[in-house]
Order: C-alpha cells, then sequence, then structure tokens
C-alpha cells in the first residue's frame, strides 16, 4: 500500500484558504496539480511566505496535524490546483505501508528537513543573490508561474530588489 494512493482529491480554486491560524491542522496535502504557500501574517500585517508545494509536494503544518494544536500559519492555493488529503485516520494506518513506501516517505521527510535547513541557513547568511538562485534551484517549474511578489516574499525582500537582483544576474 502507498501512503498517498486511493486518497480523497479535491479541485481547489485559486485563492482558496485551506488552513488558517488558530485552526487545527487536520489533513496533509499532496499537490497532484498546481500550488500552495504556507505563510505568516505578523503584527503589522505583511505576509511572509515559508514554502511553496507544488506537483508532487505535500503541505501542513506538522506540529499542528501531529499534536492537535491550533496551527501557527495559514496555507493557501496560488493557483488553481488539485490535492490529495491525507487525513490523521490515514495516517494512522502507517503501519499497512510496505517496507519501499515507509523508505520513500522516510527520505521525503528527510528531504523537507534538508531544504528547510538549507533556507533558514539562506535567511541568515546567503546574498539575495544567492538566495535567489537556490529558489532556482529548489523551485526550478515555479520560476516562470509565480508572481514575482510571491518570489520577493519568499526570498525575504522587495518586488523592487528583487527585480535589481534579477538584473545584476542577467548581465553577468
Amino acid at each position: 500500500m502507498k501512503l498517498f494512493d486511493n486518497l480523497q482529491t479535491k479541485k481547489i480554486p485559486k485563492g482558496t484558504i485551506l488552513l488558517s491560524k488558530g485552526d487545527s491542522c487536520r489533513s496533509v496535502y499532496k499537490v497532484i496539480k498546481g500550488c500552495l504557500k504556507s505563510y505568516v501574517i505578523d503584527k503589522s500585517g505583511k505576509e511572509h511566505i515559508l514554502h511553496f508545494a507544488s506537483e508532487d509536494w505535500i503541505m501542513t503544518d506538522m506540529d499542528s496535524f501531529m499534536n492537535n494544536k491550533p496551527s501557527n500559519i495559514f496555507i493557501d492555493a496560488i493557483e488553481d490546483s488539485e490535492v490529495a488529503f491525507l487525513t490523521s485516520s490515514n495516517y494512522n494506518d502507517i503501519s499497512q505501508l510496505d517496507h519501499g513506501d515507509l523508505l520513500e516517505q522516510n527520505k521525503k521527510l528527510v528531504n523537507n528537513l534538508i531544504t528547510t535547513n538549507k533556507r533558514l541557513i539562506n535567511l541568515l547568511s546567503a546574498t539575495a543573490e544567492e538566495r535567489y538562485m537556490d529558489f532556482i534551484e529548489t523551485y526550478p517549474t515555479l520560476i516562470q508561474r509565480l508572481p514575482l511578489k510571491l518570489i520577493a516574499s519568499y526570498l525575504g525582500m522587495t518586488p523592487e530588489y528583487l527585480s535589481d537582483v534579477r538584473r545584476k544576474l542577467a548581465q553577468k
């Protein structure tokens, strides 16, 4: 049995909020088609994007999902999307998974941790150019699909500064 086989899927229109801060996260979302984003909103109302999930990526608030705590993040669709929903009852059936699928899911979890750690290190110590190049490496299919405003938010810079970074890199 595969973890994401035979799960309920749903078409999600662009702009649909799947999880709001304060709600309990009841699902892990696997993107079949489209793109989701997770983000926080600071006290001044500014949005800070944490992650994107496009085709074959998963997204959730793991702390909320696993520990039944209020979520600290928002998740919404930034494109018309199709998403598979892994619920806690599906997740509790993990003992039904074959060894190969457990290894595959473990590899995906490790890759997620690596990506998150790399992102944190980049935000703390990389130049704007390095952060942008890492974004291209991490999300190669999204560079043409997302508005600069969203990419800039993810990278921790203004859209105008991102335009300058792109211009400088194009001149090299």
